[in-house]
């Protein structure tokens, strides 16, 4: 971040009470340069193009090492030429900081320090012990970060600056959860928080906010988190700043990566990737490419993740920014320890390792280490993969993160608590100033003309109570009645939904043992009795599910399966199924209604595929909504399709009308309070080149 402060004359506060000190002073100086050197720091706090304020700086510089030499020590021009110094070298840092050139940033704020401490400018002094712990940061050298933050903190106290101050709390609780110490980062970003908001410092805020969405995305608290960057992202959006909006945009996508949700973690990487592209923001870039790796590997898209994470190592090898460089280094990694690629497998993650002593990181150093624990056991290499699994079991307990889950919580209601109780007290201490305003100047008539209002007051007040008591009264009956009626409805639509699946099952299982009998007409005894033996596991799976009104996926899936089978024995070798989950579904945890798929399935092999010549397929695939509000759930088949079936139907002597499909239209329905919509069961005739019927698709919608 580019720290640039405006300095007005000391002299100006010194010899302020004197009219002719403070003239003596203006006349003293050569005002030219002096307000040019004042218009040239203006100009640089506000250009955000970093090469063009580069340019002001340089400028900047030149006058200020000239003029120094032109006054005497101790001498205020000189102070004041001395100051514009610090900042200019202090700006030179900063630009290496956007160049990702850290080591000669810390030169440059190092010869800012100078200046700054020989001269007692506390304030500068501690931006730039702070400005060298960022870059430090950016090393991957925690130990020499945190060092300068504590000093940092020491000059901004001395300063009696708040701006100062907070800025370095929001560092030092950067700082601390990154070493993991949870406590210690929500303690001291809270604090700047609080004197951000009442500075009304718009930058300061991002900053912190910033720094508590990492706190909450190491508590696993993710929509905080979430709340947090995109406050962050507002600010920047307004100040026009697209590192902060490209760093901002890289922690929306991880945080969305966490908690699994890859679609909207791959819309945030991929604008950062664009921002940071056009605007040549290369360490950022770096971690955009990281996490669409990342985001790849977890998607099952190992070889689309490799040449990201590769591009992301080269960046941060380059800026020897380790801290990055060792996260992409393990998933890269692990990826090829997933690939079974053992030899540059162990390679990346030994680099990885190292690395993570280099820069101290425990975290990166447990996590390298299980891989490096995992590799060695897969190779059989028993005593090395015990070594490092000793090690991550040590780093492990002594992390600080998982001490208390819930502090970063407690803490922010603490801070909201203590903002309101502010807000009150002020108001109250404004009304105090008031009142006593009001007693000075009340006089007799006032006074009556006060008692008659109060007493017209209270009059008001006692019948708006008793009115609303009254109105709370009555709406409190109507709540009852109509939560009573509410409970009737549901226990009604219970029913109805439980007699339905009565005549569900027994349908089913009539269906089934119609295709047995064929099967014992036939004469092969053997295939009817294997029937059998899938028909009564099937029953048992059925009989244990009719009664809930919810099972998990994995179960519905499972008895499908057994159905498929049982029907697959009727076919010759030409039919075949696939069932296939969306990776976004959690089989274990989404529910839906029993046998509700099932009859969908019946109606594409009885209607669809047992009339069909040749291979004979059916598919079913389930997936969530965009919004994850609703399981979809297709199901196609390549048969003769519904106009060639119905054909076939309109021929038969004896019409049956299908039951199953109805009465899962009519659960569909009781599961939504009455309202079906149409397009939560929708019918699609497929058709090949020819204009020929190609199968039949039915895409069902189930509220989750």
């Amino acid at each position: 971040m580019k720290k640039i402060f405006v300095f007005l004359f000391v002299s100006f506060c010194a010899f302020g009470q004197n009219k002719d000190s403070l003239l003596k002073v203006i006349n003293s100086y050569k005002l030219e340069d002096t307000l040019q050197c004042q218009r040239l720091s203006l100009l640089i706090e506000l250009e955000s193009d970093h090469k063009i304020w580069i340019k002001y700086n340089n400028r900047l510089t030149a006058i200020a090492l000239k003029k120094i030499n032109n006054y005497p020590n101790n001498s205020l021009e000189k102070r004041n030429y001395l100051k514009f110094l610090a900042i200019a070298y202090q700006n030179q840092g900063a630009y290496y900081n956007y160049t990702d050139d850290y080591h000669r940033a810390i030169e440059f704020y190092q010869k800012s320090l100078s200046i700054s401490i020989a001269n007692d400018f506390h304030e500068t002094t501690s931006s730039n012990y702070q400005n060298i712990g960022t870059a430090y940061d950016f090393l991957g050298n925690l130990e020499m970060a945190l060092s300068n933050f504590n000093k940092a903190l020491t000059y901004a106290y001395k300063s009696k600056s708040k701006e100062a101050i907070a800025y370095v709390l929001t560092d030092l609780g950067f700082i601390h959860n990154n070493a993991g110490n949870s406590k210690k980062a929500v303690e001291f970003n809270f604090q700047a928080l609080k004197i951000f908001r009442e500075l009304h410092d718009n930058e300061g805020i991002e900053r912190t906010c910033f720094a508590i969405g990492r706190i909450f995305d190491v508590q696993k608290e993710f929509l905080k988190s979430e709340y947090y960057y995109n406050e962050c992202l507002k600010i920047a959006n307004q100040n026009g700043d697209y590192l902060r909006q490209g760093l901002i945009l890289n922690s929306l996508a991880n945080a969305n990566i966490l908690n699994k949700n890859l679609i909207k973690g791959t819309q945030y990487a991929t604008k950062s990737l664009e921002l940071t592209q056009k605007h040549k923001l290369i360490a950022v870039e770096g971690v955009a490419r990281r996490h669409l790796g990342e985001i790849a590997f977890l998607s099952g898209k190992d070889q689309e993740a490799i040449p990201n994470l590769q591009k992301s190592i080269k960046i941060f090898e380059a800026g020897k920014n380790l801290q990055q460089l060792v996260q992409v280094q393990i998933l890269l990694g692990r990826i090829y320890l997933k690939r079974k690629n053992f030899e540059v497998a162990s390679d990346v993650l030994m680099q990885a390792y190292r690395n993570a002593k280099t820069s101290s990181y425990p975290a990166a150093i447990k996590e390298a280490a299980e891989l490096l624990s995992e590799l060695y056991a897969q190779n059989k290499n028993y005593n090395s993969s015990y070594k490092y699994l000793l090690e991550a079991k040590i780093l492990g307990d002594s992390l600080f993160q998982d001490e208390n889950k819930n502090i970063a919580l407690k803490t922010e209601f603490k801070y909201e608590t203590e903002k309101k109780e502010a807000q009150i007290k002020d108001l109250s201490q404004q009304k105090q100033i008031s009142d006593l305003e009001s007693t000075r100047k009340t006089t007799l008539i006032y006074s009556i003309l006060g008692a008659i209002l109060a007493l017209g007051a209270i009059t008001y007040f006692s019948f708006t109570r008793f009115k609303t008591k009254k109105e709370n009264e009555l709406l409190q009956t109507k709540l009852e009645e109509a939560e009573k009626r509410i409970i009737i409805e549901q226990k009604a639509t219970e029913s109805e939904l439980k007699a339905l699946k009565s005549q569900m099952n027994p349908h089913f299982m009539f269906n089934a043992l119609n295709s047995i009998q064929e099967q014992f007409m036939f004469g092969d005894k053997k295939l009817a009795n294997e029937q059998m033996g899938n028909f009564t596991y099937l029953t048992r799976q059925i009989l244990t599910i009719s009664g809930k009104k919810r099972i998990s996926l994995s179960t519905e899936v499972e008895v499908l399966t057994k159905y498929l089978e049982l029907e697959k024995m009727r076919f010759t070798e030409d039919f075949e199924y696939n069932i296939t989950l969306s990776d976004t579904i959690d089989e274990d945890y989404h529910q839906i209604p029993p046998m509700l798929i099932q009859p969908f399935v019946e109606n594409s092999i009885k209607h669809g595929l047992l009339h069909k010549i040749g291979n004979k397929k059916l598919s079913i695939v389930f997936d969530l909504s965009e919004n994850e509000e609703n399981l979809i759930c297709i199901v196609e088949d390549n048969g003769i399709g519904r106009e060639k079936s119905a054909e076939i139907k309109s021929k038969r002597i004896q019409q049956h009308e299908s039951f199953s499909t109805s009465a899962t239209e009519e659960r569909l329905r009781l599961l939504n309070n009455g309202l079906l919509e149409k397009n939560y069961i929708i019918y699609e005739d497929l058709q090949d080149q020819n204009q020929q019927a190609a199968g039949t698709r039915v895409t069902i919608t189930i509220p989750l």
